[in-house]
């Protein structure tokens, strides 16, 4: 019975186990092609690499670089690179012309055009004047500040609308520094006369005199935080500079002022006020360029009694009013050059 039954079902039975055969062999077949195709996926790993760090840095973009990476690129952006300040109080290193031959004539005046004075054994650089108008003035005042004078000066200044030049002494400035200051503030212009005004003591020696205007310089650059390249030798240059004085105070690239205009303040302790204008109107007439002396020291009131009348005068003369800088032409006296 049992042989009969399996002779019926031996064919189906065989069929059936075929199939299954088949169909567990393609099962086999389909993973075996998903894992090959997975791992032709993966990124080649080098040897003696951990696998799993590899994949998080694929996976994952590098941070930038810190701050402070010494490879860090230096930055395009000009703000990363900035620009050292330079010192207020830096010169700069000028190496002085050589000195003229002993044949050389003697011209004691700067041409507008930058050409410095010759004489023999003088040695000062070409320098770079600006162009002026047909007609210019320079007011000048040494001596100062003082209190009695300095404040109703810069008044009349501002109500006339002018600008002039005040060549301070060093020890006035450290006496008053509010005033020298005002002046400043105010746009006036501002030049070195000395520490001391001692004759004694500036004209020992050019080192001497050099030494008296560094000082003073000092002094100056403490209040207002500049250092004026424009000085007035005390009493003028006439009888007190020679040929090394200008060599000396061209290699440290100052200019010296005198006048060719005196309002004749100084030649007593009070002048009328009416000889002090009456002086001006005798020597302008005929001057293109004029640098005029005048006084603000404590006893000099009569020069501010005189000062409107004076500044009249030369604006009905056409004159402009300037500052003194060291883009001006020196005007100096003949003397200095001679020995």
């Amino acid at each position: 019975m049992l042989i009969k039954h399996w002779r019926i079902w031996r064919v189906p039975l065989i069929a059936l186990m075929l199939l299954t055969s088949i169909y567990l062999s393609g099962c086999q077949s389909e993973k075996l092609i998903k894992e090959t195709v997975s791992l032709s996926e993966t990124p080649e790993v080098p040897p003696n690499t951990d696998i799993t760090n590899k994949k998080e840095e694929i996976s994952t973009p590098k941070p930038p670089q810190a701050e402070d990476d010494p490879k860090t690129e230096p930055s395009s952006d000009p703000k990363a690179s900035p620009v050292p300040d330079k010192k207020s109080d830096e010169k700069p290193n000028l190496l002085p012309p050589e000195k003229s031959p002993a044949n050389t004539p003697i011209h004691p005046f700067y041409g507008l055009d930058g050409t410095p004075p010759s004489a023999p054994g003088l040695a000062m650089r070409l320098r770079d004047f600006n162009a002026e108008p047909e007609k210019i003035v320079y007011l000048t005042f040494d001596d100062g500040p003082y209190p009695e004078t300095t404040p109703r000066i810069l008044k009349i200044l501002q109500e006339e609308e002018i600008k002039a030049t005040f060549f301070v002494l060093g020890r006035q400035v450290e006496r008053y520094p509010e005033l020298l200051k005002d002046e400043y503030t105010q746009g006036q212009g501002i030049g070195n006369h000395s520490y001391s005004h001692d004759y004694s003591l500036v004209y020992q020696s050019p080192d001497a005199f050099l030494a008296e205007i560094k000082q003073s310089e000092e002094t100056i650059f403490k209040t207002i935080g500049v250092r004026p390249q424009i000085i007035r030798a005390p009493g003028g240059t006439q009888g007190h500079f020679s040929v090394n004085y200008y060599n000396l105070i061209d290699s440290e690239d100052y200019l010296v002022y005198d006048w060719n205009v005196s309002s004749g303040d100084a030649a007593a302790p009070t002048v009328p006020a009416d000889q002090l204008v009456n002086n001006i109107k005798a020597q302008v007439p005929g001057k293109t360029r004029a640098i005029i002396l005048m006084h603000d020291s404590k006893s000099k009131t009569t020069t501010i009694d005189a000062l409107p009348r004076i500044v009249h005068y030369l604006k009905e003369q056409g004159y402009s009013f300037g500052v003194i800088t060291p883009q001006v032409a020196p005007i100096l006296f003949p003397g200095g050059f001679n020995h």
